[in-house]
């Protein structure tokens, strides 16, 4: 057979896709080929009438045809595969990924087949159903549409065999990607924008109630253990083989949740390996309680140069109550100050997530004073929080009727869209666009672009009740701010991911956390 796979994510990573492609065609021998549709992170934005039609000749000889989705780009897959469904009736529909599984009976009404979960196993059972023209509606993992009922089928135990897996399809010869023209065109090297995305463990130690994790967990009860790890001599041979084909690739993003779950003995036999036979410069993600001085230092030692670490809530109410997030902010303390002994060697950024219309005005007060306490140097990543469909802080707030209409949870929103997020959700517009302000590279003297003086200066309680009150000063500054993002987004991201050199982007990459 030949399948078609379709990424809407906006940038061309899509680990879960790659997957499923090398599974497809390593493994069951089918030809498969990938096509990633990232456009800019302005989700009110659909694909042209010249892209919809490129990508219906690219799929029109093929057997099946599958589409990924995050819930932010779910409206750009309803669109693809409402014109798929016209333009090639057909041939078999899937979507899947995070917003399928989180919303089945909704993605059925515009796919002939919707895949839950982790879909390797269970789209390659499909396939040989298919192929064999046998009965497959008892496919698990799937839900299916006949004579107006759904059918829904059980979850498959996860794959504790992570090795039993081949690695994520990165053979571009069957890959395209649509260009700053809105024409798809092949994918070639200089795509990778100079990084490889790599996912070491599946699984995340934590459950958090804005993110889909939450509901995972439970729709996987009794289905196996979630946190599971390949060996390190999948991985290494992996990178190794990659290394040696795309020499323009210059950094590896390990994109497992916490890299620091793995054994102290593992790490060891990881960056031992690492070192010898790819030394390449990586990134990692981290959490504070599984933060670790001798971990880290291994990991340093073997290329380690960027580490992301979610703080996400600057007290532990919103942490405990809000997302059912265990971690105390003692805990960020300690983490920060083992990964400051690195200063110099690896440069952190912590992940806040603000704009939460469940935060008080404390709650942000406390958030500043928390980031006031974390030694420098560091990156302040500022996140918006969206209530993304499916998640149960998405619910909690539909009930306590803080969302009203769907416009309400910003998914149409990005991250960064500052001042759009603080006017939708109408509440400490003065504080969160501070915190806002906030982001970027801090030091001893500055958050960002605010030097800490006038952070001291704009946080005393008379000036906080002051602009409270009255709300212009602010909404000016804030409407400043927004024009800031539009060039940000609309031009200054556009240059960088489509004209400038992977050369040029590992070198950014290396800096940016630190200038």
């Amino acid at each position: 057979m030949k399948i078609a796979l379709i990424s809407t994510l906006t940038y061309p990573s899509d680990q879960g896709l790659r997957y499923i492609s090398s599974y497809l065609r390593d493994k069951l021998k089918h030809k498969t080929i990938m096509i990633f549709l990232p456009i800019e992170e302005n989700y009110n934005l659909n694909y042209s009438e010249k892209t919809l039609a490129q990508l219906r000749d690219l799929v029109k000889d093929c057997d099946l045809i599958g589409i990924s989705a995050f819930g932010s780009t779910r409206f750009r897959a309803q669109q693809v595969l409402s014109f798929l469904k016209k333009e090639v009736p057909k041939i078999p529909l899937i979507w899947g990924g995070v917003h399928a599984t989180l919303w089945p009976e909704e993605c059925i009404e515009y796919a002939d087949m919707v895949c839950m979960g982790e879909g390797e196993e269970a789209i390659g059972e499909l396939v040989i159903k298919l192929e064999k023209h046998q009965n497959y509606l008892d496919t698990k993992n799937f839900v299916f549409k006949k004579d107006g009922k759904i059918i829904k089928n059980e979850l498959r135990n996860l794959t504790h065999d992570l090795d039993s897996l081949p690695p994520a399809d990165y053979d571009i010869e069957n890959h395209y990607i649509i260009d700053s023209s809105n024409s798809i065109v092949k994918f070639k090297e200089k795509d990778f924008g100079g990084q490889i995305f790599n996912m070491t463990v599946r699984g995340c130690p934590n459950a958090c109630t804005y993110c889909i994790n939450y509901a995972w967990r439970s729709k996987y009860i009794g289905k196996g253990k979630l946190i599971r790890r390949h060996s390190v001599d999948y991985v290494i041979k992996d990178l190794a083989r990659l290394k040696n084909k795309y020499r323009s690739i210059g950094t590896i993003d390990m994109r497992a949740e916490t890299l620091f779950v793995m054994p102290i003995e593992e790490i060891r036999e990881f960056c031992d390996k690492y070192k010898k036979q790819i030394n390449l410069r990586f990134k990692c993600l981290s959490d504070p309680p599984t933060m670790d001085y001798e971990k880290l230092k291994l990991f340093v030692d073997a290329g380690l140069t960027d580490i992301i670490i979610g703080i996400q809530a600057g007290t532990d109410r919103i942490n405990y109550e809000i997302y059912k997030r265990f971690i105390s902010t003692k805990q960020v303390l300690k983490a920060a100050e083992i990964v400051n002994k690195f200063k110099g060697k690896v440069a952190v950024m912590y992940d806040m997530i603000t704009c939460n219309p469940y935060e008080t005005e404390q709650d942000l007060v406390d958030t500043i004073k928390l980031m006031k306490k974390l030694p420098p140097p560091f990156f302040l990543s500022i996140n918006n929080l969206v209530f993304f469909p499916g998640t149960e802080l998405e619910k909690r707030a539909r009930l306590d009727g803080i969302i009203k209409t769907d416009k309400d949870t910003a998914a149409d929103l990005n991250y960064w869209d500052r001042w759009k997020h603080i006017k939708l959700k109408k509440k400490n517009e003065y504080l969160i666009l501070i915190i806002n302000l906030m982001r970027g590279v801090a030091t001893k003297h500055r958050f960002g672009v605010m030097p800490r003086f006038l952070l001291n200066i704009l946080t005393t309680k008379s000036l906080i009740k002051l602009n409270q009150k009255y709300k212009l000063p602010t909404y000016i500054a804030g409407n400043i701010v927004q024009g800031f993002d539009f060039l940000r987004e609309n031009l200054a991201k556009k240059i960088y991911r489509k004209i400038l050199p992977p050369s040029f982007k590992n070198w950014y990459d290396k800096i940016r956390y630190r200038i």
